[in-house]
């Protein structure tokens, strides 16, 4: 899972108003974050299988401090008793789910423990649809949930959407990458783009005033 990440970041917005959609867009990313650090410290382990799935060429086969459910919620309650913040936390929690809808069977429960997936890469085609309708949806509420400020503010978060459908799609059908370190750096510096870009594009917006309670007045004769 790659952009659908991104649906939950922009979805993020209709539940916390006041945070800004760079720091969704690096808390739904945090175990990727986390992984590509580990990997090229030589902690954790993956390598390059072309053709190993059709939507993606990489064997995850060492990732327990990044990836496993135990430390997915460990990071999740870090997340939460730092910005005391329950949507972040449920921001990072996201992305073990929704790599495991994506992933083959190799999501360790805990380090050591079973492996699970339900692996939608298996189908890249399938994968491609369901990333962009997890990325849309959460368009569609980000944009009902704020108002632009300008004309830019109208298209610079779609535009941004059809940029990462475009990065998805470059991901699922275009070259293999020749080194591990180099989809660990690579995913590092999109990370830190896609968060900065998103940032930009959401200061164009703000959120739409809450409406006052309603208040019946009574005629009492």
């Amino acid at each position: 899972m790659f952009v659908g990440h991104y649906g939950v970041a922009l979805a993020a917005k209709r539940f916390a108003p006041k945070t800004s959609a760079g720091v969704t867009f690096l808390a739904v990313q945090w175990l990727d974050i986390v992984w590509a650090i580990l990997v090229l410290v030589g902690w954790e382990h993956a390598r390059i299988v072309p053709g190993y799935l059709p939507a993606s060429s990489l064997v995850f086969y060492d990732y327990p401090w990044s990836h496993s459910l135990l430390m997915a919620m460990g990071w999740s309650w870090l997340a939460f008793r730092l910005f005391k913040s329950p949507v972040l936390a449920v921001c990072v929690f996201s992305h073990w789910v929704l790599d495991w809808v994506a992933h083959a069977p190799d999501l360790p429960l805990f380090r050591g423990g079973p492996e699970v997936g339900l692996g939608l890469w298996h189908f890249r085609v399938a994968t491609f649809v369901v990333e962009s309708l997890l990325l849309l949806a959460g368009l569609w509420l980000y944009m009902r949930a704020t108002r632009p400020l300008n004309g830019l503010g109208k298209l610079a978060m779609p535009a941004f959407a059809v940029l990462l459908l475009a990065v998805e799609a470059g991901d699922l059908w275009g070259p293999v990458p020749a080194k591990i370190q180099i989809v660990a750096i690579s995913g590092e510096a999109a990370y830190l783009l896609f968060a900065g870009i998103a940032q930009a594009a959401d200061t164009l917006r703000e959120r739409l005033p809450e409406e006052p309670p309603i208040r019946l007045h009574l005629n009492v004769d």
